[in-house]
C-alpha cells in the first residue's frame, strides 16, 4: 500500500507542475519566401527558431545581415520608384509648361530650344527632375542588388539545413549491383 500512495503522490506532483508533455516541433525542411524563412508546414518560422536550427554562429554572421539586406533592397525599390515617378513628372510638366508659354507667346515651336536653354526657371526644373529621377533610379538599382543579395544569403541558409538535415530511407530496390536494399541519404 505504501508504493502505491508513493506512486500516486509522485504521478500527482509530476501532473500539477506545469510539465508540457508536447514535443518541440522541428521542420525536416526550411524554405526561403519574400525575405522569410518558412518551415515545411508553410508557416513563418520566428527568428528565435531559426537561431536555435541553425545554430549561433550561422544566424548572426548570416541570417541577420540578410534579413537586414532583404529588407533595405525592398525599401530602396519602392523610394528608388516613387522618386523616379516623381521626378519623371516634374521634367514632364516644366518642359509641357515652357512649351505651352512658348505657343501662346509667338504661335509656333520655331526656335524652341534656343529659347528654352535661355529660359532659367524651366531649364531649372527640368535639370532638378531630371537629376531626382537619375538619383532614385541609381536608388532603385542599389535596391535590387541588396534584395537579391539578401535573398540569395537566405536561400543558401535554407539551402544548408536542409541538406544536413535530409531523411534517412531504406528501400528495396535496384542498386548499381543489383536487386537488394538501397539506403538513401
Amino acid at each position: 500500500m505504501n508504493q502505491l500512495l508513493t506512486k500516486t503522490l509522485v504521478f500527482a506532483v509530476l501532473l500539477f507542475a506545469g510539465f508540457s508533455a508536447h514535443a518541440q516541433y522541428v521542420p525536416r525542411t526550411i524554405e526561403q519566401e519574400r525575405g522569410r524563412l518558412l518551415d515545411d508546414r508553410g508557416e513563418v518560422m520566428p527568428d528565435y527558431m531559426v537561431q536555435r536550427l541553425v545554430g549561433d554562429e550561422i544566424y548572426n554572421e548570416t541570417y541577420v545581415g540578410a534579413r537586414k539586406q532583404y529588407k533595405a533592397g525592398k525599401v530602396l525599390i519602392t523610394t528608388g520608384l516613387i522618386g523616379a515617378g516623381a521626378g519623371l513628372a516634374v521634367t514632364g510638366v516644366s518642359l509641357g509648361v515652357f512649351i505651352s508659354d512658348y505657343i501662346d507667346m509667338f504661335g509656333s515651336t520655331e526656335d524652341i530650344w534656343d529659347s528654352f536653354t535661355g529660359a532659367t526657371e524651366s531649364v531649372g526644373w527640368f535639370y532638378r527632375g531630371l537629376t531626382l529621377a537619375s538619383v532614385s533610379s541609381g536608388a532603385f538599382v542599389m535596391g535590387l542588388i541588396f534584395k537579391t543579395v539578401g535573398w540569395r544569403r537566405l536561400e543558401w541558409i535554407a539551402g544548408n539545413y536542409n541538406d544536413g538535415n535530409r531523411p534517412v530511407a531504406l528501400s528495396l530496390g535496384q542498386g548499381r549491383y543489383g536487386t537488394g536494399l538501397v539506403l538513401h541519404f
